[in-house]
């Protein structure tokens, strides 16, 4: 699962990009790879708002995430997090936005050997 950790305002969040997030932005923007173009907008209030609604939604998954794992990270709503964060915190944001969204994608694979011994001339 694709997770990170941001604190705010001495709170620890887990952000989450789960399917349910994943479902949300392809509603909101049609496309996944329009987040990044919904984040770099020429207005810096425009790009705050995506930030805000898009970790708002990291936040929710990671909450549901933790909780189905045992845990208990906390929630936030957007409305409380423009009270916590100020335009100044854009460019962290969006680096924890990222690095949510593409944690986990490199694939790991593992190779067992059977310790068969090799035959010589075959």
């Amino acid at each position: 699962m694709r997770t990170a950790k941001l604190t705010l305002n001495g709170v620890e969040y887990t952000l989450c990009f789960s399917a349910r997030v994943m479902r949300s932005c392809a509603q909101r923007y049609g496309d996944m790879n329009a987040i990044y173009d919904a984040l770099n907008k020429d207005k810096p209030v425009e790009a705050l708002d995506e930030a805000v609604w898009l970790l708002a939604q990291l936040i929710d998954g990671g909450a549901r995430y933790s909780r189905l794992n045992g845990g208990d990270a906390p929630s936030i709503s957007p409305d409380d997090l423009y009270d916590i964060a100020g335009i100044d915190d854009l460019t962290n944001l969006r680096g924890k936005i990222a690095e949510t969204i593409s944690a986990g994608q490199t694939t790991t694979v593992e190779a067992h050997s059977k310790n068969a011994e090799a035959t010589p001339g075959k």
